[in-house]
């Protein structure tokens, strides 16, 4: 953390960029997340309202009720802290500006993004042969309109999210220090 302050004041970065990194840092939120196994739940709970808030979004294209767009409301209510929280676990690492991150982020970052995409791509393959392999059997354009629609949405979203699932999952515990630092006795 000392690095990315560092390297934040000798670059050229910005009033933003300073608000945004002391944001990400904000030890106010660390002990939501300090241990593996909070991290894990907090990915959890954000992959299922992420569930939630997308099927509020696409089940008005098949069901004429209002009801979906309530579960996507209340939804959004519970995402937007957890998603402040995944930003705050991984300190900003996908949010905040390259001119900010030193050299570790930036390679995290860039393994983070290799990896979703690998993810997203083989998610995409998979969906695409799974609507040709139903248009060969018979199903027309007609039948196949909504889950496509529902399909692109979902890859969409996942395409956009996963980069921070991944990158909140492969943060390490801090070490606990077990005393303050004291200078060496001069004696």
């Amino acid at each position: 953390m000392t690095a990315t302050r560092t390297n934040a004041t000798r670059t050229n970065a910005t009033r933003y960029d300073a608000w945004m990194l002391k944001t990400m840092n904000d030890a106010r939120t660390k002990r939501y997340h300090a241990t593996r196994r909070a991290r894990r739940r907090i990915v959890v709970a954000h992959i299922g309202v992420t569930a939630v808030g997308a099927a509020g979004m696409v089940t008005p294209l098949a069901v004429a009720s209002r009801w979906p767009l309530v579960a996507l409301v209340a939804a959004l209510v519970v995402w937007i802290p957890l998603m402040g929280l995944l930003n705050s676990m991984t300190r900003g690492l996908l949010e905040l500006r390259p001119r900010v991150l030193d050299e570790r982020q930036l390679a995290e970052r860039g393994t983070v993004h290799a990896l979703a995409y690998r993810i997203s791509s083989s998610v995409m393959a998979a969906a695409l042969l799974s609507f040709y392999v139903a248009w060969l059997t018979g199903a027309g354009v007609d039948a196949l309109a909504v889950p496509l629609a529902t399909a692109g949405f979902g890859v969409l979203v996942l395409h956009w999210l996963l980069p921070h699932w991944i990158a909140a999952l492969r943060v390490q515990d801090e070490p606990e220090d077990d005393e303050p630092w004291a200078a060496p006795d001069p004696t």
